[in-house]
């Protein structure tokens, strides 16, 4: 015995019962005697199937992957990149922050002072004549402070790559949305 389905009468929304060989076939309706077209072969599969007395049936069939296989890629790809790309950018984000070192040259400069007014005036001499330029630089600021905040930029520019990845997932699954089944 073939297996029967209900289909929605399009004139009364009384359910008429049908099986997979009357695809395409015209039917009446039992409630409205209209006369209804049954639909394609792989409508009436999706549809909900009877037992016998036209009562649904508890088993129903496992349903095919709707969808083309781009969307399916689409939907699944995107979501990963965005999900995946978004927890890897923020957690470079954090960590980026663990780096950054705000530099007060005010209080630098105050603390520089208050050594020199401290020295006496004969070391400031000698400090002068024997100084190159080089001498001049402020080394506090290029050893320390400065490879920290190096590092606080590299892993910066990490984290928005992330977050750009997350924005491409996002695309692709607004993408999946309008693609055609």
């Amino acid at each position: 015995m073939a297996a029967r389905y209900a289909y929605e009468c399009p004139e009364c929304n009384s359910a008429i019962e049908l099986s997979t060989t009357q695809a395409g076939q015209e039917l009446q309706c039992d409630s409205c005697n209209a006369n209804v077209v049954a639909p394609k072969l792989g409508v009436i599969k999706s549809l909900q199937r009877v037992d016998g007395g036209g009562v649904p049936s508890k088993k129903t069939p496992k349903s095919a992957k709707t969808g083309s296989p781009l969307k399916r890629w689409l939907f699944t790809g995107g979501l990963l990149l965005a999900v995946l790309g978004g927890i890897a950018g923020a957690a470079a984000q954090y960590r980026a922050n663990q780096f950054k070192v705000e530099v007060n040259i005010e209080d630098i400069v105050k603390s520089e002072h208050k050594a020199i007014d401290e020295m006496p005036a004969t070391e400031i001499y000698n400090l002068l004549t024997m100084a190159t330029e080089d001498d001049f630089r402020l080394d506090y600021t290029e050893v320390g402070y400065r490879t920290l905040n190096i590092k606080n930029g590299i892993i910066q520019k990490v984290a928005w790559v992330c977050f750009g990845i997350a924005g491409f997932g996002l695309l692709l699954l607004l993408g999946s949305f309008l693609v055609k089944s």
